[in-house]
């Protein structure tokens, strides 16, 4: 692989015109050399092709989405994105055209995607490869799980998803597959999961992520967090701390009922048993917060 003297695309050796043509001609089962190497999950990052010309052999290298690829879909690929970290994405503009409200003007300086202009060559866009490859599946209708995006790519295209002219309302919802990825994050990350979901109002999200803040502390919350998620969703968030510890305090609080004397257990006993009972009680209610274990109210050697 040394030998082979790996170049940029936009370098001066390999016209990156040609090249984009090139490899715009390729499919997995097209007879040209092929070498891959995978060590990033989205991204082909050194697919080598060979490229003759009158002097002889000479070898480009280019970063591939390991998702959009030439031929990797049954839409014909007619429109390559190049992200901002150079990596090409191979999509069809029709499908792309129908999902968003925008034809992507907001992305392409205020020109449409049906543009001749950008069937000429990559267009480049302003995000990163990990990021659009999850708009772009979204768009595609499909699940970006295999890639194990970490939480800040996913709400950061989420975040973008507006500028594609996508809803995140209609694109995150239950049964879809940004939602549950989403969801999949909330047992790791439910903050930023439920911010996000208090920011575009994302109720259903919001609901199932909250599970998973019942030990959060929330005076560790920051303003920024705080402005994020907004007034309603940090509202809902009090509202669900306190309302576990008063419903602990209503259900601890009162004492068992009296029953009818027997010779174990008299009048007497059973006063000394509510007392002892209002006093624990007491202290387990002063003392409680949501997500602290039951264990931690008594002595190691009980």
């Amino acid at each position: 692989m040394s030998r082979l003297g790996r170049e940029s695309i936009l370098g001066t050796d390999i016209n990156s015109l040609e090249l984009f043509k090139e490899i715009s001609r390729l499919t997995p089962q097209n007879n040209q050399e092929f070498l891959l190497q995978y060590d990033f999950p989205a991204v082909m990052p050194a697919q080598v092709i060979r490229n003759l010309d009158d002097t002889g052999e000479k070898w480009g290298s280019v970063s591939v989405s390991s998702a959009f690829f030439p031929g990797a879909h049954k839409n014909f690929s007619d429109t390559i994105f190049r992200s901002v970290d150079s990596v090409l994405f191979y999509v069809n503009s029709e499908l792309i055209l129908k999902a968003s409200r925008n034809s992507l003007r907001t992305v392409l300086g205020g020109l449409p995607l049906d543009n001749g202009k950008f069937r000429e060559g990559p267009i480049d866009l302003q995000d990163r490869s990990s990021i659009l490859n999850v708009i772009l599946h979204t768009i595609y209708g499909l699940s970006a799980a295999k890639h194990a995006p970490p939480v800040a790519d996913l709400v950061a295209a989420v975040d973008r998803l507006q500028a594609y002219g996508l809803d995140p309302k209609e694109h995150v919802q239950p049964g879809l597959p940004l939602f549950d990825i989403l969801l999949a994050q909330a047992p790791i990350n439910p903050m930023e999961v439920y911010a996000l979901a208090g920011h575009f109002k994302l109720h259903d999200l919001a609901v199932r992520t909250s599970a998973h803040l019942l030990s959060y502390h929330l005076p560790d919350m920051s303003d920024a967090v705080a402005l994020r998620m907004g007034p309603v969703y940090l509202n809902r968030l009090m509202q669900l701390h306190m309302g576990l510890a008063n419903e602990l305090k209503r259900i601890t609080l009162a004492p068992p009922p009296p029953h009818p004397l027997h010779p174990t257990c008299d009048f007497e006993m059973q006063r000394r048993l509510n007392r002892a009972w209002v006093l624990t009680a007491s202290y387990l209610a002063w003392d409680s917060r949501p997500g602290r274990c039951t264990h931690s109210f008594f002595p190691r050697d009980w």
